[in-house]
């Protein structure tokens, strides 16, 4: 039986000029990654190129617009992440965090 969790980003903080760390209203374990994935996918019409599974960790390469992206989830640290593939993807970065607020 799977259960959708209502998400809803409650923070987001710039750690540097490549890195986006979100927070959330709901916690979140390594099988609600998709329905995270989602909500951010709808809010900023950017779309998955490849994932990446490991033992506690999760990668989303996406795309947004011309701009490349490594969503990160970690369980064990409980963090969701958000950085440039490239320098170059800086720009696309701060419209992404404009389209979330």
């Amino acid at each position: 039986m799977s259960t959708e969790i209502a998400i809803k980003i409650t923070n987001i903080e710039e750690v540097n000029p490549r890195v986006l760390q979100f927070q959330f209203n709901a916690e979140w374990t390594m099988d609600n990654t998709t329905v995270i994935i989602d909500h951010l996918l709808q809010q900023t019409s950017a779309t998955v190129l490849e994932s990446i599974q490991g033992a506690d960790v999760y990668c989303v390469r996406i795309r947004y617009g011309v701009s490349e992206f490594l969503l990160n989830f970690e369980e064990y640290s409980h963090s969701c992440w958000l950085e440039c593939a490239t320098a170059q993807d800086i720009l696309g970065l701060k419209e992404i965090k404009h389209a979330l607020s």
